[in-house]
C-alpha cells in the first residue's frame, strides 16, 4: 500500500467587511495616538484643548487660537446676519477672514451663501447699468472705474452698443442730451459718419467741425471757441482735458527750453560785453 497524501483543509474566507472595519479602527487609533503626541492649544471660543492640526489659519493674516469647528459656526452665524466682511473673532483684531482659507472647513451651503453676499456687495459698490434693449436687459458693471460712454453688451446673444451715461442705445455723433430725440434713418447715418470721421460738434451751434492738423483749440464759424478733443466750450485758448494734456505739457516744455536758451544767450552777452 502506498502512502496517501493528506488532503488540505479548506481555507476559511475572511469577511471583507470585518477587514475594512478593523482597518478603520486601526487608522482611528493611530490618529488618536498621533493627536495625543501633538502639542495642544486652548480655543478661545469653546475653551477646549485642541490639537495643533485643528487650529484655524487665516492665510497668514492673523494666528489667534481658534479651532476649526468654532470658526465654521462663527461664519455660519455671521452669514445668517448678512455680514459680508467677516472679521476675526478676536476682540482686538480687525483682520478679515479669507473665504478661500475657510472653504475646506465650511459646509457647501454656508460657503455658497457667503459667496452670494460678497458678489452682491461688489455689485452695489460698482457703477452699473442694464442693457437698454428690451430683449436683453443684461447687467453691465463698470469694474475698471473711470468715465465710460460707449459700451458693448457682454451678452453673447446681444453684443449691441449702448451709452453707459444716458443708458440708451448708442447715439453715434450725438450728445447724451440729444439722444432722446426721435430721428430718421438719414440722421442716424450722418451720426455714424461724424463718429467715423472723428468730427466734433460745436457746443454753440451744433455743426460738425473736422480738424485735419494744428491746435485742437478751434473756433467755429459761429464764433464759439471749444476744444476739438473733448468738445468742451472754452473761454481761453487752453484746455486741460486728458486728450489735450500732452500737447499742453509739450508746449510748456518748449517754452521753458526757449526761455532757458534766451537766458543763456543774455548771460553770455553780458559776460562778453564786460
Amino acid at each position: 500500500m502506498g502512502n496517501t497524501m493528506p488532503t488540505p483543509g479548506r481555507r476559511r474566507r475572511r469577511n471583507p467587511r470585518k477587514q475594512d472595519e478593523q482597518g478603520e479602527e486601526r487608522e482611528e487609533q493611530q490618529r488618536e495616538a498621533e493627536a495625543e503626541k501633538l502639542p495642544c492649544f486652548t480655543c478661545e471660543i469653546c475653551i477646549e484643548p485642541t490639537p495643533q492640526d485643528k487650529k484655524f489659519k487665516n492665510k497668514k493674516r492673523c494666528s489667534h487660537p481658534f479651532c476649526l469647528d468654532c470658526i465654521s459656526k462663527f461664519i455660519d452665524a455671521k452669514t445668517d446676519d448678512n455680514i459680508t466682511a467677516v472679521k476675526c473673532p478676536d476682540l482686538n483684531c480687525n483682520k478679515v477672514l479669507d473665504p478661500l482659507s475657510c472653504r475646506p472647513i465650511l459646509p457647501a451651503r454656508v460657503f455658497n451663501k457667503w459667496c452670494d453676499l460678497l458678489c452682491n456687495a461688489t455689485i452695489l459698490k460698482c457703477e452699473r447699468v442694464y442693457c437698454p434693449y428690451p430683449d436683453c436687459s443684461e447687467l453691465v458693471l463698470n469694474e475698471c472705474g473711470g468715465r465710460v460712454r460707449k459700451c458693448e453688451c457682454p451678452n453673447p446673444n446681444c453684443k449691441r452698443l449702448f451709452c453707459f451715461r444716458c443708458k440708451l442705445p448708442w447715439h453715434a455723433g450725438y450728445r447724451c442730451d440729444e439722444s432722446g430725440v426721435t430721428r430718421d434713418s438719414n440722421d442716424l447715418l450722418i451720426g455714424q459718419v461724424v463718429e467715423t470721421k472723428q468730427w466734433t460738434r460745436c457746443p454753440g451751434c451744433g455743426h460738425s467741425v473736422e480738424l485735419l492738423l494744428g491746435c485742437p483749440i478751434v473756433r467755429c464759424r459761429c464764433g464759439t471757441l471749444f476744444c476739438h478733443a473733448c468738445g468742451r466750450k472754452l473761454s481761453s485758448h487752453w484746455c486741460w482735458c486728458k486728450r489735450n494734456l500732452r500737447n499742453n505739457l509739450l508746449f510748456i516744455s518748449l517754452m521753458l527750453f526757449v526761455f532757458f536758451l534766451l537766458w543763456m544767450l543774455l548771460f553770455r552777452f553780458r559776460k562778453f560785453k564786460a
